[in-house]
């Protein structure tokens, strides 16, 4: 589970970061309230993948770096085909502890000294799936005549009228 706390983290003054390897499944299994909220739900339910990075601290400021390779199943917005969408997404950052009510930048943990990284890892990977997904770069969608997926078959309407959505 991706929640450590800051008791149990290596201190880098003394130690190397300790290796963070795991299952994008057993995350989102174990996190269900995050990964799977009822906006984010279709894109998390059937998500595969691995978290790999490392965590160390630095007094009470915690150095977190992962990369997130995940594959999800999505739906072409030209064909409307189902693919499995392949991706990878990373990035470092520090959370340091809540001393106030001041919001920053940088992620914060809170007073019980536990550091959730479920939540950043979900946001990681929302932002960087696409908001118009494609099965292909040169997919060339349905035939606004017909219906025909235009990847797989020809349609039986002018290539005019198709291409030109019948004007």
């Amino acid at each position: 589970m991706l929640k450590y706390h800051i008791d149990k983290i290596p201190d880098l003054r003394v130690s190397e970061p300790e290796i963070i390897e795991s299952s994008l499944e057993s995350e989102i299994s174990a996190s269900p309230d995050v990964f799977l909220t009822r906006e984010t739900e279709e894109e998390f339910r059937e998500m595969t993948g691995q978290v790999h990075g490392t965590i160390g601290r630095d007094g009470t400021d915690v150095h977190v770096g992962v990369t997130v390779v995940y594959a999800t199943p999505s739906t072409c917005v030209r064909c409307l085909e189902r693919f499995v969408r392949h991706g990878e997404t990373g990035e470092r950052t520090l959370f340091f502890h809540e001393k106030g009510g001041e919001s920053g930048e940088l992620e914060r943990y809170g007073k019980d000294g536990w550091v959730s990284l479920a939540p950043w890892i979900r946001e990681l990977i929302l932002t960087d799936l696409p908001s118009y997904p494609l099965c292909d770069e040169a997919c060339r969608g349905l035939c606004p005549q017909c219906g025909e997926n235009r990847n797989t078959g020809r349609c039986t309407c002018s290539s005019e009228e198709s291409t030109e959505g019948g004007a």
